[in-house]
């Protein structure tokens, strides 16, 4: 996980569409400028452009040793998440952070809405394993902490068989790719 403390970095991700762009890449690996833009109904200099923008910030790189001729290009994403330092100081860096966390909430929960509005077009026995949850907590600030180092810690091998499919081009015939995402927080009784 990239820890981000540079709001230049959060900042180009603040973009709807490079967010969407980000989001893809993870779900499906190195793949070309022309399959991106299909699945984002886009114009390939549009994603392009968007591409460029998020390999300034190492976000995305090109990988040309896929590339079958000239015209080709390849991209993929370079890290396996983001960890942000939302104590920045600087009220300029304060209102990226805020910009970027909407954004990133908006597109976990369109995420889950698109799951939910077209779930039952899935096989069966991935309906069926799919799942949610939500506790409420009583815990001390360390143990909130605690928790998620915990959590982090579970889905981090997962997270490392993910890259090394998603590295080698690793095609199993019964993998999808697999949206988690879960928040803890306190609240104000």
């Amino acid at each position: 996980m990239r820890q981000i403390d540079d709001p230049d970095v959060l900042k180009v991700l603040t973009s709807r569409f490079r967010m969407k762009l980000f989001s893809l890449l993870f779900q499906i690996g190195p793949v070309t400028v022309s399959e991106l833009a299909r699945r984002m109904d886009a114009d390939p200099g549009q994603v392009s452009y968007h591409l460029r923008q998020l390999q300034k910030h190492d976000l995305v790189e090109d990988v040309p040793e896929l590339a079958r001729d000239s015209r080709e290009r390849w991209v993929r994403s370079v890290m396996g998440g983001l960890a942000v330092d939302r104590d920045f100081e600087a009220p300029e860096a304060r209102a990226v952070v805020q910009a970027w966390t909407s954004q990133w909430v908006i597109d976990q929960f369109e995420r889950l809405r698109d799951f939910q509005r077209t779930h039952m077009t899935l096989p069966e026995d991935w309906r069926g394993v799919a799942f949610g949850s939500s506790r409420h907590l009583r815990l001390t600030k360390e143990e909130l902490a605690q928790l998620g180092d915990q959590l982090n810690a579970v889905l981090q091998p997962w997270c490392e068989l993910t890259r090394s499919r998603v590295e080698s081009n690793e095609a199993l015939p019964d993998t999808r790719p697999i949206f988690v995402f879960y928040h803890a927080f306190p609240e104000e009784p």
